[in-house]
């Protein structure tokens, strides 16, 4: 966080917190006049140092230990790691060094968790920021937001979450950005898309690809009432196809889309309907016989008449993608002529504004975006968009247009996926959102509140603000951002470690910082420098743990620095160099946990260290020799991918259904002093891929199942490892867990995992087990 924005905050969070404890202060106050301190003690509670000191500790959020009560402070969001498809992050490493958190994996960015919605600064594009409007949270797509004129929002498409809460179809943001909970349409459209909202008076007309609202039938438009959600039983228009679009006229709204006809009108793909009841006004009857218009724009012709333009890709009277309508329907002389589909139009004074997939106008190039006058000619303006890009919608504000959708450059800078340009001098502004992901029709259809200082931005991405990370990157736990570290990789990152001041890396890769680094990489965290030469490791790494002498690495390799090492390997700590140390394993070492006297091994190996034992063993850390523990003859029937200990009882987690025969789902434990074995502790179905413990014996189960002992749990459970039962704690979530651990109390866990409690998250989450 900037010093700027810290100082900000700080003075924003107080001014909250005095006006909260204004009144609490005169009554207090009040009282003292009255009664003099009994106590000068400060932890006595009837003392007036305990009170003036409790209010100080208040306005500053201090939750240090004391016998004064504590406050803590606003959590501060967490950033994450993000792709142009959300689903396909994956976090595989995950290590904290100087209150930093390093993350490794699948990823192209790191930024804020919106969800596919986000309230920006019209001016440069910045998240507003979460002190003062927080985050909508959208689960998952977007496609239309309006403003309410008050301050506010309303918002559409196909999500089913917004800040936690359900709601589906259409939803209220009020002027705070916090959901309207009063304002409830039900299940709405039932997962049908939303195209088009237009506010009129106290209705807010709907157009869509639904067939029902709120369970009742309604031909894919709708009114509801603005302050309730409610749905306007005496409004109907039932159109026979999608309506991809709404205009608002003085005497009534002009709709477009798919259908042939509203309310047996024979009307088809642009009508005119009633703001009262819905019914089509006959007197507008345009001769479009086939395709689709996708939108629709208010405006004048070259002799001042009033006209709506029309795109998208139909037939009137000859194929067209862009054409306009006098008020009886039929079609003028503007004939701008694109060669392809158009998607959104707008007009400002003079020019009309075209975006879509076409890259000519008659017989001038212009690519996806062109400025047509009203009198048919074309304008010079020219975004210089390449072959692969692409735009989804436009919109006009404060005398600049902005424009979302598929691209990374205009005008030769950088703008990844939405811009803004001054229309008169063609002057790129300094809104520059950077998005996670592109726009698509039919999403990014933009609203500006009403004050102007806030936009709000509908799509399917997962995060704006982004900065670019290739698969290894750091978040500071302070700001909650993105630090400077950009590390240049090439590759996949499965395991991160850390033990002072050094980073040990492993996974599948060929070169870190630009130096080449084969599979594992050591890291000076004071200086951000690659120590070295690292050994070379000819398959991946999976695992790598620590103790006062040496690092124990093992994976799918097979050699090491031109030494023969079978699975599992040790480092010298000092320098790195190859230990003699070789247990020789016969298939994959997944887990490594150095306790004590013994070195535990987990993995898909069925001999190690010059003895048969299946799955899981310890082995001698002087020479390697396997120490047939915690059994010679009690195996899992499948491999183990994961080992954690507490309290002298460690626990695996893997793939196998029964040890020696006795059935035990994915998940046993065995004492560290007898090896005898726990079994059924819960019960999956699928692998468990990670278990972490926390100072307290809490922790985390993670996993690619989705039910925990038959009940829908997908990805992980919280688990009290002293106790050997499920916690209550546990939240909703969607996806697979592969790492985790514990700091201290603070566990963190990660994999190809989206949301957490019904929040969008980027790869990974955490959790204060303080709380359990």
């Amino acid at each position: 966080m900037d010093q700027g924005l810290s100082v900000s905050y700080v003075r924003f969070q107080v001014m909250k917190r005095l006006i909260r404890f204004s009144f609490l202060m005169f009554i207090l106050y009040s009282i003292t006049l009255c009664k003099p301190p009994e106590l000068t003690n400060q932890c006595d509670p009837k003392s007036e140092s305990y009170f003036t000191t409790s209010i100080i500790r208040y306005l500053i959020s201090d939750s240090s230990p004391s016998c004064l009560p504590g406050f803590p402070k606003p959590a501060i969001p967490i950033w994450g790691a993000h792709s142009e498809i959300p689903s396909l992050v994956q976090i595989m490493g995950m290590a904290i060094h100087d209150n930093k958190l390093y993350l490794g994996g699948t990823f192209s960015f790191l930024g804020p968790n919106t969800g596919g919605a986000a309230i920006l600064n019209t001016n440069n594009g910045s998240l507003v920021d979460s002190s003062s409007c927080p985050y909508l949270d959208l689960l998952s797509n977007s496609n239309v937001a309006i403003s309410d004129e008050r301050g506010g929002f309303y918002l559409a498409g196909n999500f089913t979450h917004i800040q936690g809460v359900a709601k589906q179809s259409l939803v209220h943001i009020n002027s705070n950005c916090k959901l309207d909970t009063n304002f409830d349409v039900g299940t709405g459209t039932g997962g049908a898309d939303i195209r088009d909202l237009l506010l009129a008076g106290e209705k807010i007309y709907i157009a869509g690809s639904f067939s029902t609202w709120n369970g009742s039938p309604r031909g894919y438009l709708a009114v509801v009432n603005r302050n309730s959600g409610v749905l306007d039983t005496t409004w109907v228009a039932n159109a026979d196809a999608t309506v991809e679009a709404i205009a608002a006229d003085t005497d009534g709204l002009f709709v477009a889309g798919q259908f042939t006809s509203i309310n047996g009108s024979g009307i088809g793909r642009l009508s005119k309907i009633s703001y009262d009841t819905g019914t089509p006004d006959l007197s507008f009857s345009p001769n479009i016989s086939a395709g689709a218009i996708r939108t629709i724009a208010m405006g004048k012709d070259a002799s001042n008449n009033k006209v709506i333009y029309a795109g998208g890709s139909f037939t009137a009277v000859s194929p067209a993608n862009a054409r306009s309508f006098e008020m009886d329907g039929n079609m003028t002389a503007w004939n701008p002529a694109p060669n392809n589909l158009v998607n959104d139009i707008i007009t400002v004074g003079t020019k009309v504004y075209l975006i879509g997939s076409f890259n000519l106008l008659g017989a001038t190039a212009r690519n996806y975006f062109a400025a047509v006058d009203i009198n048919g000619s074309i304008g010079n303006e020219d975004l210089q968009l390449i072959a692969s890009d692409s735009i989804a919608s436009i919109a006009e504000f404060g005398g600049k247009i902005y424009i979302l959708g598929n691209f990374t450059s205009v005008f030769g800078k950088p703008r990844r996926h939405g811009f803004s340009v001054d229309p008169t001098n063609g002057a790129l502004s300094d809104w520059d959102p950077k998005f996670s992901s592109p726009f698509t029709y039919p999403n990014g259809k933009i609203a500006f509140s009403s004050d102007g200082s806030k936009v709000l931005v509908p799509g399917s991405f997962s995060s704006v603000n982004v900065v670019e990370r290739s698969g290894f990157g750091s978040v500071d736990l302070t700001t909650g951002k993105a630090t400077e570290f950009n590390p240049q990789f090439t590759g996949s990152i499965r395991y991160l470690h850390v033990r002072d001041n050094l980073m040990y890396g492993g996974g599948l890769f060929t070169s870190v910082m630009n130096q080449s680094r084969t599979n594992f990489f050591i890291l000076n965290l004071n200086t951000l420098s690659l120590e070295g030469p690292a050994p070379t490791f000819d398959s991946n790494v999976e695992t790598i743990t620590t103790d006062n002498q040496y690092i124990y690495v093992g994976g799918s390799f097979t050699n090491v620095a031109g030494s023969a090492r079978a699975y599992i390997a040790r480092l010298a700590l000092t320098n790195g160099v190859v230990d003699s140390w070789n247990p020789t394993a016969d298939s994959e070492v997944y887990s490594i946990i150095a306790k004590d006297d013994k070195i535990f091994v987990a993995g898909d190996f069925n001999n190690i260290g010059a003895a048969g034992t299946d799955f899981i063993s310890s082995l001698d850390p002087t020479n390697g020799n396997n120490l047939v523990f915690p059994s010679s003859t009690l195996f899992p029937n499948a491999n183990v991918n994961s080992i954690a200990t507490y309290q002298n009882q460690f626990f695996i987690g893997g793939s196998f259904i029964n040890i020696g025969g006795q059935t035990t789902s994915r998940f046993s434990s065995f004492d560290g002093t007898t090896g005898a074995y726990t079994h059924q502790l819960l019960s999956t179905d699928s692998d468990i891929a990670t278990i972490a413990i926390g100072e307290n014996g809490k922790g985390i189960v993670g996993g690619y199942f989705t039910t925990i002992n038959g009940a829908p749990k997908p990805g992980f459970v919280f688990y009290d490892f002293l106790n050997k039962k499920i916690l209550d704690n546990n939240l909703p979530s969607e996806g697979d867990v592969y790492r985790s651990f514990a700091f201290k109390n603070i566990l963190y866990f990660g994999g190809r995992i989206t949301q957490v409690n019904n929040r969008p998250i980027g790869g990974f989450s955490y959790t204060d087990l303080s709380s359990f």
